[in-house]
């Protein structure tokens, strides 16, 4: 299965991947975390949307990294791996902190 999903990122055009199944979907997700934080969700439903979107990132880190060479320009594709990287640290480094303020 994941050689299937990953063999259809190669094939995709990488301003699909980016946009439409890694910035959007993003920061929809991140939207939701903090609309449940502020709303005063239960601290578990929380966790289990902010272990969603690591996931979600990790995939998305590799899916645009496989499709990078699939872009019109050259340095598109070197940029969106950057972006895409630096994306991911983010994300690695908000939940890690968000989890520290769901503990106390």
């Amino acid at each position: 299965m994941t050689t299937q999903v990953m063999a259809w990122a190669e094939r995709t055009p990488l301003w699909r991947i980016f946009w439409l199944y890694g910035v959007i979907p993003s920061n929809l997700l991140w939207a939701a975390v903090l609309g449940m934080m502020y709303a005063g969700s239960h601290v578990n439903l929380v966790r289990s949307l902010l272990v969603f979107l690591l996931v979600f990132t990790a995939w998305i880190v590799r899916a645009v990294w496989l499709a990078a060479p699939n872009a019109a320009d050259r340095r598109y594709g070197l940029i969106s791996r950057a972006l895409t990287v630096a994306w991911g640290i983010n994300t690695v480094l908000l939940v890690f902190f968000l989890e520290l303020q769901l503990v106390h």
